[in-house]
C-alpha cells in the first residue's frame, strides 16, 4: 500500500518562508492534504495567513484544512476542517459542513474515544499528534479495522515500512527531510 502525504504548517508569522517552503515540498513530493495550524491570531489574521498558503498548496491537487475554524472554511476557500476539540465541537462542524467539505479530527487517547468519534461522518482520524499514547500502534489499528481513513503523526526518522496507515502526516520541521521514497 503506498501511504500518502499530509503536511502540517506551523502557525508562524514567517508568510513568505512557509509559502516557500510549501511550494518546495510540493514541487518535488505529492501531498494529499495540508492542515495549517492556527494560534492565537485572530479570524482576520488567520485568513489572512492562510489564503495564499491555500492557493500553493490548491495548485498541486493539495486539499487544504484548517485547524478549528469550521466557520472560516467557507470565507477562506478551503477544502476543510481538523478538529482537534471535544466530540460537540465536532459534531458541530459536522454539521456546518458536511457533505460539503472535509472533516478530521485527532488530539484522540483512547480506542474508545476513536470509536466513537469514527461513528461520526468523518473523513479521518489522526494519532499520533498526543505524546501519551502510541500514536503509530493506533493509527495501524484503526487502518486495519475501521474503513474511516487514518492519519499518523510521523517524524522525518521514523521508518514507513509496514505502516497500515493510509496517510503518514509531517510537521513543518521535517518537510524538508521527506521524499517521494518515503511513502511507499
Amino acid at each position: 500500500m503506498t501511504v500518502e502525504f499530509f503536511l502540517i504548517a506551523d502557525n508562524t508569522d514567517d508568510a513568505e518562508t512557509l509559502a516557500a517552503q510549501l511550494e518546495g515540498v510540493l514541487a518535488r513530493s505529492a501531498a494529499s492534504a495540508l492542515l495549517i495550524r492556527a494560534g492565537d491570531e485572530d479570524d482576520f489574521a488567520y485568513l489572512a495567513r492562510v489564503k495564499p498558503l491555500a492557493k500553493i498548496a490548491q495548485k498541486h491537487d493539495c486539499a487544504v484544512l484548517l485547524d478549528n475554524r469550521p466557520e472560516l472554511v467557507r470565507r477562506a476557500y478551503v477544502d476543510g476542517v481538523h478538529m482537534s476539540g471535544g466530540i460537540k465541537a465536532l459534531r458541530e462542524a459536522l454539521d456546518e459542513l458536511k457533505p460539503d467539505f472535509i472533516v478530521g479530527t485527532g488530539d484522540i487517547g483512547s480506542r474508545h474515544e476513536a470509536m466513537s468519534r469514527g461513528e461520526l461522518d468523518i473523513d479521518y482520524l489522526m494519532f499520533g499528534d498526543r505524546d501519551d499514547i502510541d500514536g503509530r500502534e493506533m493509527a495501524d489499528w484503526w487502518a486495519e479495522t475501521f474503513e474511516v481513513p487514518s492519519v499518523f503523526c510521523a517524524g522525518a526518522s521514523d521508518d514507513l515500512s509496514g505502516l497500515k496507515s493510509e496517510f503518514a502526516a509531517f510537521a513543518q520541521a521535517d518537510w524538508e527531510k521527506v521524499s517521494p521514497g518515503d511513502a511507499s
